[in-house]
């Protein structure tokens, strides 16, 4: 009897420990999820595309302009250092700013992020042009009858009745910079439209002259000039003999049926010193109708 009881209870603990053990196969038999690794992301620019470039014609000379030279525009869009519209006439060939390019949006996996070298870091410092120091004296343009502030010691040129010419003699230099002022008689007052179409007829003629290599003009702006308003544009080029980088400004106006056209040329290096003390060194200094001081 005792016997009998004994084997009851031992397969009863079999029993009990058959199920458990049937219970835990079941949760231990859950099959894991997997998951896919997330996609990489999008290359994103982050230097943008579309940066205006200056050889591209779209360029305007007019922001270069700063301090007290700076142009002031009245309410008809004249560049007139407070004169009155001359002509009573709005320009419609007046270039407008060239378009700029906005930030680019990063996202924000990219917050932080440190920009790829565009140059390399070792690229090679231009040498240091020499600096400048021109002095000035008055010329007397006789035929034209003016005067006007110049680099000393500069040759003059009047074998063109229409021109008087200034031209830099240090044989130092791989250019000879050079001034120029010119006067021709015309049939009528030019309104701005007409000397748009001046400016823009003088940078084709500069490029068409087979003198250079590459040419790369910029667009026109108005600038006061002669007590009324004018027309003037930048460019530079390459000198196809010799290879030199040149730069020039040039404006174009209209005074009592004459039209005069101021042209200064100089080493591309050089721009910004001739700019600030030839270029305009002569439209403050320049009388009219005399010939000496």
């Amino acid at each position: 009897m005792w016997k009998k009881r004994m084997l009851c209870a031992v397969l009863v603990l079999c029993a009990l420990a058959l199920t458990a053990c049937q219970q835990q196969e079941r949760f231990d038999t859950t099959i894991p999820q997997t998951t896919e690794a997330p996609a990489a992301p999008a290359q994103q620019d982050l230097f943008g595309a579309g940066t205006p470039d200056f050889d591209d014609g779209s360029y305007d000379p007019s922001s270069e302009e700063g301090g007290d030279w700076e142009a002031v525009e009245d309410s008809d869009g004249w560049d007139s250092y407070g004169d009155t519209d001359p002509y009573e006439e709005s320009d419609p060939f007046s270039d407008s700013d060239p378009d700029t390019t906005p930030a680019p949006t990063i996202q924000s996996e990219y917050a932080g992020a440190t920009p790829l070298v565009i140059d390399p870091i070792d690229k090679p410092t231009p040498t240091p042009l020499p600096p400048l120091n021109l002095t000035f004296s008055t010329y007397a343009a006789s035929a034209l009858h003016m005067t006007f502030d110049g680099p000393a010691g500069w040759v003059a040129d009047e074998s063109n009745p229409d021109t008087f010419l200034l031209t830099n003699p240090d044989r130092g230099m791989d250019y000879a910079a050079f001034l120029s002022i010119r006067a021709i008689a015309v049939n009528k007052q030019y309104t701005v439209k007409e000397l748009n179409k001046e400016a823009k007829g003088m940078l084709d003629t500069l490029k068409g002259s087979g003198e250079y290599s590459s040419f790369s003009p910029s667009s026109t702006a108005q600038r006061a000039f002669l007590g009324t308003t004018g027309v003037y544009a930048n460019y530079k080029a390459v000198v196809k003999e010799t290879g030199a980088e040149i730069a020039g400004r040039f404006i174009v106006t209209c005074v009592d049926k004459t039209l005069y056209t101021l042209h200064v040329s100089y080493p591309r290096g050089y721009t910004e010193y001739y700019v600030e003390n030839v270029y305009d060194k002569f439209r403050h200094s320049v009388k009219m109708g005399v010939t000496s001081n």
